[in-house]
Parts: structure tokens; sequence; C-alpha cells
């Protein structure tokens, strides 16, 4: 596969794997109801984990090693 932008070469990343983080990361803003203390990390992960949901469905977990994105579609 090759990259939309550089031509460059595009490695796939497990999709199965990117979900569950993300979702896990996600599912951690749950401990924040309980202590207030964990709003920022939980805030944080949160993001991180949206990130990582959204490049293993629309970017397909695929990433470039020459521009360092990862493509959509």
């Amino acid at each position: 596969m090759k990259c939309k932008t550089c031509d460059g070469e595009m490695i796939q990343k497990s999709r199965r794997r990117l979900l569950s983080v993300g979702l896990l990361m996600c599912g951690s803003i749950a401990i924040a109801i309980f202590r207030s203390w964990f709003w920022g990390p939980g805030i944080i992960l949160l993001l991180t984990g949206i990130y990582l949901i959204v490049w293993a469905t629309l970017g397909k977990g695929c990433w470039c090693r020459n521009c360092k994105r990862f493509g959509f579609f």
C-alpha cells in the first residue's frame, strides 16, 4: 500500500488492538466520577483514545513511514 501524500510505504497496525486500547482509554474517564483529581489525566486519556479509535476506523490502522501521516479512506 502506498501513501497518497508522498508515495511512501504504508505500515498497517493491528486495527483490533488500536480499537480496543482506544476504547479502554475512553472508558478510563469513568474513574473521574469517583475521584475528582483524575479529571486532568482522564481528559488526556479520553482525547488520546478518540484519536486511536479514529485511526483504527477511518485511517484503517495505516501509518506512513516517510511523512508520518495516516491516510483516510
